[in-house]
């Protein structure tokens, strides 16, 4: 059966809950009134240690929000997802409107951040996941919901996807990771067959072996060859670009 852990909410603020369909392997490791921590054990039999956190609004308790989060994270040896809102943004430019934050708070959380090697996963559309609902003088965005996974497992999700998922209810939109979101469809161009020599593959050790293979093997006409190599290397060269493009967004 499906599974279900719920942490209930005290007054109008807090709450949190995990839920799982049924043949999904989740171990509770433990839980308090702002956090849920999990482990899940994935199809391909990799754990992920997932927390669920919700961030306190007070600013004279959410240090301690955070050094539980430290804590979490001195035990962890698995991929690391934390996911909800930490209710303080990273700096300003993910806020628009309303005064600016105090830089100490700031730094406080980019600090935290650093500290646990967490990369911070944008959202497919804008920053913003909360405003206050406001007339549009007095609007303020933020962004306090947010996904982080441990910087050294980007690379190892290429097709990661999270979506932005607005709510007339709240002043917080739903924000939703899939990891495979990306994935090209079954009976879609699989982008990862395709291959374009470029010269830059001439200085790639693994892509140099492959073409003199196909080229000594005396077997083959050069059309199949040139199948051969675009087979071998096509897949390559995909990897090879994602893993590109998580370093440059590691960078930025």
């Amino acid at each position: 059966m499906d599974g279900c852990m719920v942490v209930s909410a005290r007054g109008k603020s807090g709450g949190l809950a995990i839920m799982w369909k049924e043949g999904t392997h989740v171990e509770l490791k433990n839980y308090f009134k702002n956090h849920i921590d999990s482990l899940i054990h994935m199809d391909n039999g990799d754990p992920v240690r997932f927390t669920g956190f919700y961030g306190n609004v007070d600013s004279n308790n959410r240090r301690s929000s955070l050094d539980m989060l430290k804590r979490v994270g001195s035990t962890v040896k698995e991929t690391w997802i934390i996911e909800r809102d930490f209710s303080v943004i990273l700096n300003d430019s993910k806020k628009e409107g309303g005064r600016r934050k105090p830089r100490a708070l700031l730094d406080e959380f980019r600090d935290f951040v650093d500290e646990l090697s967490l990369f911070d996963l944008k959202t497919d559309k804008g920053w913003h996941t909360w405003v206050n609902n406001r007339e549009i003088n007095a609007m303020v965005k933020e962004r306090f919901d947010r996904f982080m996974i441990s910087v050294t497992e980007v690379a190892n999700f290429p097709f990661i996807e999270i979506k932005e998922i607005r709510q007339s209810s709240s002043d917080h939109d739903a924000i939703c990771l899939n990891t495979i979101g990306r994935k090209p469809k079954e009976g879609a161009r699989d982008q990862r067959h395709g291959f374009r020599y470029d010269i830059c593959c001439s200085k790639e050790k693994d892509a140099n072996e492959n073409v003199k293979k196909a080229w000594n093997d005396n077997t083959m006409n050069i059309l199949d060859k040139m199948e051969l190599v675009g087979s071998n290397l096509g897949p390559w060269q995909y990897d090879q670009f994602y893993k590109m493009r998580n370093q440059m967004v590691v960078l930025k």
